[in-house]
């Protein structure tokens, strides 16, 4: 496991923004992970860990800590658990138990990133989240043991856990229980799933995915229903998607610098330009949240990781 210097981090990402690391660690497995922890104490530096980089927005000015990037991406499935080390990517996760004719991961056919980010943020879509699947994690705790959480410790809820309340905890693997299900039919699926994110999503431009969290039903203004009856399409499960505020107020195609609110679907902001800055897409959510605070009253909140 070798310590770089000064590595331009914009690859490592899906936006293609940011500036460099002052110190870098690609990690293939459990020791490097340790190894780079023990060498960011000693050196009294701060860390970060990034995996498939499509929820992290990284400084125009770059990291002065250590990034550890996982890189650990070895899997297996045994009868109905599938064993998979936090830096495989959740497209190759979804088309390896598909292709074994196994169910629970169909959902995520189109998802970005790695499995540490889909556990960490209990990613979700079309009906399912991490929490329904994930039997096991193994983690470095704060205090640099390596500990097997079972689900409930977890304590995975919308778009988090205890990963991302108490960043301390470092995931290094996986166990996801599976079901057996009919291969065809789950082929069908998560192509169907990717379609839509191929047609409604602007995937040809570099985003973080949805910017914005859901909104819970309890946190709009009673008046908002009156006055926008059309918000009912936008209800699911109790919570309003947030691109219905966005569009709303019409803020499609609003642009700061080389960012720009998706005409495609409004809660992606995208580097419309290949050369936004992340100061642009700060500038530009900024902007968004304000507008939907003034015309709505409702308070929405960023789902993305700034790294600086």
């Amino acid at each position: 496991m070798e310590i770089q210097e000064n590595i331009d981090l914009a690859p490592y990402t899906t936006y293609k923004i940011g500036g460099p690391a002052r110190f870098f660690a690609a990690c293939k497995s459990d020791e490097d992970v340790l190894e780079a922890l023990s060498w960011a104490k000693k050196k009294d530096i701060p860390y970060f860990i990034l995996g498939g980089g499509s929820n992290v927005l990284v400084a125009d000015s770059g990291y002065e800590g250590l990034v550890i990037s996982l890189q650990n991406d070895s899997y297996e499935i045994n009868d109905k658990t599938l064993n998979a080390g936090a830096g495989v990517l959740m497209s190759t996760l979804v088309e390896e138990t598909t292709e074994a004719a196994m169910a629970g991961l169909e959902w995520a056919g189109g998802l970005p990133g790695q499995l540490g980010g889909a556990i960490r943020g209990n990613a979700g879509a079309f009906g399912g989240e991490m929490k329904d699947i994930i039997k096991s994690v193994r983690v470095i705790t704060p205090k640099g043991k390596v500990k097997t959480f079972k689900n409930k410790k977890c304590d995975f809820a919308y778009r988090s856990s205890i990963f991302k309340q108490q960043p301390g905890h470092i995931i290094l693997s996986a166990q996801i229980e599976l079901k057996k299900g009919d291969r065809d039919a789950l082929l069908e699926r998560v192509a169907e799933l990717v379609e839509h994110r191929r047609s409604r999503h602007p995937l040809d431009y570099g985003n973080c995915g949805s910017v914005f969290k859901r909104k819970s039903l309890d946190d709009i203004p009673k008046e908002v229903f009156e006055r926008y009856p059309e918000i009912e399409g936008a209800i699911r499960n109790g919570q309003v998607a947030t691109a219905f505020f966005i569009d709303q107020a019409g803020l499609k195609k609003k642009r700061i610098g080389g960012a720009e609110v998706s005409e495609r679907h409004p809660n992606f902001i995208v580097n419309k330009t290949g050369t936004a800055k992340a100061e642009h897409v700060m500038m530009l959510a900024s902007a968004v949240k304000s507008r939907v605070l003034h015309q709505f009253g409702v308070l929405i909140e960023e789902e993305i990781h700034y790294l600086h």
